[in-house]
């Protein structure tokens, strides 16, 4: 089943981040690093402005939402209008008194271009996890998708007349707020405007929390833009941001073409059996996770020469050499935290411990970022992330163990010796290979980890399996 469910997710899971793949090469070209770096700043911003601003309710949408069926999400959609209405004005707020506390001017222009995309980007997330919620995936992968494809378009043109981080976020605002009323009209929804009080205090109460410590947990993954941009000033950010952006990026999107469909099979398996059951299928989720996020980490490392000399324009080239395996490994440990061992408080209902690993992950994010940076510049910033991701990582399995989550060692150890295969191809590829070598390489190699996994795991192929 969660095979199945990765497989129809895997649109949404690709195309999207393929687009903003391409639009942080493509801003190497076109834009200067402090041009960049404003850039890479407001995106974090409109995470931040997220978790602050409507993450609650997405949270309550989202753990709550398969529960209620189509006529109980229709019932809602009135008050839901009001919760966006209510949230958009909160995050014009919120965007405007980070924003005044910058280095970036604000012109009328910027201004406006950089609240456009961080409500238009806010309210689309949003409504892409209410569409998952209801298992719409055709929803889902359309919210997903055309912001960041369509965006990633406009923003090239106007870049094109003016290589500036207004023009850039001026094509992803608009994209993004073409596509906000078709989704909203594809959901269940109505014209109606109604808070209820009610809904307001059950889905705080479970969500006050998981806002806390999301918004605590945006600072171990931006922090370092917030810190560099305040230490070392706005050119530092954008040299940083690629090599960081790209990263995290990528490992958030291998993880996530696991975690898209797994979290609601665990739900599901909660309701249905229980605490048990639900566990089984955390540790199964696990798994899979590993078995896309270790082979997709270890490519990274190995692969990051040939990648960034092919790719990325030469003021950021240098740098990003440096910094991106450590960034990948950084986000390799956060995502597997996040999409395994978290899941068992979000479904005990006990986000307070959530909280307590994600401040203690944070804080020491910060302080390895901050020592980091003025003891050996952004390496030593982004090695002090790392340590920070690792100490959250060993807080929370070690809180879920205590819990009952069981992980498993050999599929652990059989992933890891699959992996080791896969990179034997890789390290017969020339210092300076060109874009066919790189492919072939890339393929032969994923090829042969997806034989050597199933030669390892051939226990459990259909038919061979035996009934629980």
């Amino acid at each position: 089943m969660l095979l199945s469910h990765t497989l129809r997710y895997l649109p949404a899971q690709l195309i999207g981040p393929v687009a903003q793949f391409a639009a942080v090469v493509a801003w190497t070209h076109w834009l200067p690093p402090a041009e960049y770096g404003i850039v890479a700043l407001v995106m974090a911003l409109q995470e931040l402005v997220f978790q602050l601003c409507l993450a609650w309710w997405s949270a309550y949408v989202l753990r709550y939402g398969a529960a209620l069926g189509t006529d109980g999400r229709a019932g809602q959609a009135a008050h839901e209008n009001a919760v966006l209405l209510i949230s958009a004005g909160l995050q014009i707020g919120v965007t405007w008194a980070v924003l005044a506390t910058g280095t970036a001017p604000l012109t009328p222009g910027f201004l406006a271009a950089a609240l456009g995309f961080t409500i238009s980007r806010t309210l689309t997330t949003h409504l892409a996890e209410r569409a998952r919620a209801g298992g719409a995936i055709g929803i889902y992968t359309l919210a997903q998708t055309a912001g960041p494809v369509a965006g990633f378009a406009l923003a090239v043109v106007l870049a094109r007349a003016e290589n500036s981080a207004t023009a850039v976020l001026a094509g992803f605002a608009l994209a993004h707020a073409a596509v906000l009323p078709i989704l909203w009209l594809r959901l269940p929804h109505t014209g109606a405007i109604r808070l209820d009080t009610g809904i307001v205090r059950v889905a705080l109460a479970y969500s006050t929390p998981l806002l806390v410590s999301g918004s605590i947990a945006w600072a171990s993954v931006n922090g370092i833009r917030v810190i560099v941009e305040r230490l070392d000033g706005a050119v530092a950010v954008g040299l940083l941001s690629v090599g960081w952006g790209l990263g995290q990026r990528l490992l958030s999107v291998a993880a996530m073409l696991v975690t898209a469909a797994a979290f609601p099979l665990a739900v599901r398996r909660m309701e249905q059996g229980g605490p048990a059951e639900a566990y089984a299928q955390v540790a199964r989720n696990g798994i899979f996770l590993l078995a896309v996020v270790v082979p997709a980490t270890a490519g990274v490392i190995w692969l990051t020469p040939a990648l960034v000399d092919l790719l990325i324009g030469a003021e950021f080239r240098e740098m990003t050499r440096v910094l991106l395996p450590v960034a990948a490994l950084a986000a390799a440990v956060r995502n597997v935290r996040v999409h395994c061992a978290d899941q068992v408080f979000l479904l005990r209902e006990k986000p307070g411990i959530l909280l307590k690993v994600t401040l203690v992950e944070s804080a020491a994010t910060l302080a390895g970022c901050t020592v980091g940076l003025l003891a050996g510049g952004l390496l030593g910033a982004c090695l002090g992330c790392l340590a920070g991701s690792a100490i959250g990582f060993l807080a929370c399995f070690g809180a879920a163990y205590r819990e009952g989550l069981r992980v498993p060692a050999r599929p652990v150890a059989r992933i890891a010796l699959a992996t080791g295969i896969m990179l034997m191809p890789l390290a017969w590829m020339p210092p300076n290979p060109g874009w066919l070598v790189l492919v072939a390489a890339i393929a032969g190699a994923g090829t042969l980890y997806l034989a050597v996994l199933a030669l390892l795991f051939r226990e459990d192929w259909p038919g061979r399996r035996q009934p629980a």
